[in-house]
């Protein structure tokens, strides 16, 4: 569990907070690590006054795996 903790808290989370705001154009934002905002949706968004939408930290985490998951899936049939 040590391992899956450091991968979704650490590596997921630093690439989706970095990364999803990018690749939507600011539409969407990765909330604050294990803030205590509440009223996310079954899906883990919720929306901003200003329109945009909040990622929840956890599903935040398992974006961000799955980022690196398809980026390695990439380079491996590139090879």
């Amino acid at each position: 569990m040590l391992v899956l903790d450091f991968l979704l808290d650490i590596i997921g989370y630093g690439t989706a907070r970095m990364l999803l705001p990018l690749l939507t154009f600011g539409r969407i934002r990765v909330e604050a690590v294990k803030s205590r905002d509440a009223g996310f949706n079954s899906l883990g968004f919720k929306r901003l006054p200003g329109g945009e939408l909040l990622c929840a930290s956890d599903l935040a985490g398992w974006v961000g795996v799955l980022i690196w998951a398809l980026l390695l899936v990439v380079i491996a049939l590139a090879i």
